[in-house]
C-alpha cells in the first residue's frame, strides 16, 4: 500500500515560515518604521496608542529670570486593526509537475502581497501628516529640499529618506548637489536607496501620486522612528484541502496596525495642485463666542501653517464666496491667533489659508458665533 509522505503535502508551517522569511522585503518604509510585537497575542480590535508632541523651541531667559516649564504632553490614537490577506489554489497538477519550485512561489507571492498591503497602510499614514509639519512648494528641487529640512530644526542629522516619484527623481538627479547610490557606499539605509541629496537618501515610489482630497501632491521626508507598525499576530497560514478536486488553497493573513507616532521626524515637501475646501468642524476650524459682539476664530494647530510666506486670513461678509485656486483674494485680515477676539457682524467668516500673493490654496467657510 501506497504511503502518504510530507513530500507529498503542503505542510502549513513549512510554508508559514516561507512567508515569515520574505515577509518585509517589499515594504518601502520599513527600514525607517518602528516595529512594536508587544501586543501580539492580546484581545481587542481596537488599541490606543500613545503618541507625542514637540514641547517646542527653548526661549531665552535672563538672569535670575523663571522658567516656565512645559508640558510634554502626549496623546492616544485609536487605531483599529486591519487583518489583511490572501490565498492561493495550487493543484496537485501545478504542484507535482510544475517545473521550479511552485510552493516557495506562492510563499514568495503571498508575503508580498501582504508587504503591499501593509506598505499601503503605512503610506496612508503619511497622508496623516499635520499643517504644522507641511512646507508648501512651487515644485520640487535641491534648493526646495534644502529649505524643508529647517523645520527638523537642529535635528537634522542621522538617517532619513525622501520619497519621491519618478519625475522629482528626474529633477533631483540633474543637481549638482545629488550624489548618486554608487558613491554612498555602506550609508544606505537598504537596498531600494538610489542616490542622496542634503543628507536625505532618495527612495523612488509609485505611491507618491497628487492628493485628491488635500488637492496636493507631496513628497516626504521620514526619519526612523515617524511611524511605528503594531504587530498583533505573525504571518497566520491555513490550508485547505479539497480532494474532491486534487487541490490545496493556501491562505495567508496579518494582523496589525500603523500609525503616525512622532509627526516631528516627518516633513511633507508640498505642491498645491488645486483649491481645497476643509469643513467647518469643532475639531476643525470654527468660531466661538468672543464675548460683547466679538467672535473668536479657532484654527487648530494640525492647520498652522510653517513657512513664513504662508499665512491664514479671512473675510468677512453676509454672502457666500466662491474663492479661486490662483486668484489673489482683496481685502483679508490677517488671523492673529486662536484666542484673539474680534469684532462681528456679518453672517460668515471666510477663512483662507494663502500663499505670499494672497492667492488661496485652503478654505473655510466658517459661522460665526458672536457673544452679547
Amino acid at each position: 500500500m501506497a504511503e502518504t509522505l510530507t513530500s507529498n503535502l503542503v505542510v502549513p508551517e513549512v510554508v508559514a515560515d516561507m512567508v515569515e522569511t520574505e515577509y518585509g522585503a517589499k515594504i518601502t518604509l520599513l527600514p525607517v518604521t518602528a516595529q512594536d510585537d508587544s501586543l501580539t497575542g492580546q484581545p481587542g480590535d481596537t488599541l490606543k496608542f500613545p503618541a507625542f508632541r514637540y514641547i517646542g523651541a527653548a526661549s531665552e531667559v535672563d538672569e535670575n529670570g523663571q522658567i516656565t516649564a512645559s508640558l510634554l504632553s502626549s496623546f492616544a490614537v485609536p487605531v483599529k486593526v486591519k487583518k489583511y490577506a490572501k490565498a492561493v489554489t495550487l493543484t496537485d497538477e501545478a504542484r507535482l509537475s510544475g517545473v521550479g519550485d511552485p510552493v516557495g512561489e506562492v510563499a514568495r507571492q503571498l508575503a508580498h502581497s501582504i508587504d503591499h498591503a501593509v506598505d499601503d497602510a503605512l503610506f496612508a499614514q503619511l497622508a496623516t501628516c499635520p499643517y504644522s509639519r507641511a512646507y508648501m512648494i512651487s515644485a520640487l528641487s535641491s534648493n526646495a529640499v534644502a529649505d524643508a529640512l529647517t523645520m527638523f530644526g537642529d535635528e537634522l542629522d542621522g538617517d532619513k529618506i525622501l520619497l519621491v516619484d519618478p519625475a522629482g527623481f528626474a529633477t533631483l538627479r540633474k543637481d549638482t548637489n545629488y550624489i548618486r547610490a554608487s558613491d554612498m557606499g555602506q550609508r544606505m539605509i537598504f537596498s531600494g536607496v538610489v542616490g542622496e541629496i542634503w543628507g536625505c537618501q532618495i527612495v523612488v515610489s509609485s505611491k507618491i501620486v497628487p492628493d485628491t482630497t488635500l488637492k496636493e501632491t507631496r513628497y516626504y521626508i521620514v526619519k526612523p522612528g515617524a511611524l511605528r507598525l503594531v504587530n498583533k499576530q505573525g504571518t497566520f497560514l491555513e490550508v485547505k484541502r479539497e480532494a474532491e478536486y486534487m487541490r490545496d488553497t493556501i491562505f495567508a493573513s496579518k494582523h496589525c496596525a500603523a500609525y503616525l507616532y512622532d509627526a516631528s521626524k516627518l516633513v511633507a515637501l508640498s505642491i498645491p495642485t488645486a483649491l481645497q475646501t476643509i469643513t467647518e468642524g469643532a475639531d476643525g476650524i470654527h468660531c466661538v463666542d468672543g464675548g460683547s459682539g466679538k467672535t473668536i476664530l479657532v484654527i487648530p494647530a494640525q492647520y498652522a501653517p510653517t513657512p513664513p510666506t504662508y499665512k491664514w486670513v479671512y473675510k468677512l461678509s453676509d454672502s457666500g464666496l466662491t474663492p479661486v485656486f490662483g486668484t489673489a483674494q482683496t481685502a483679508t485680515t490677517d488671523w492673529v491667533s486662536s484666542t484673539t477676539a474680534f469684532s462681528c457682524d456679518k453672517q460668515y467668516a471666510h477663512v483662507m489659508l494663502v500663499d505670499s500673493a494672497n492667492k488661496p490654496i485652503k478654505y473655510c467657510e466658517v459661522t460665526p458665533v458672536v457673544g452679547l
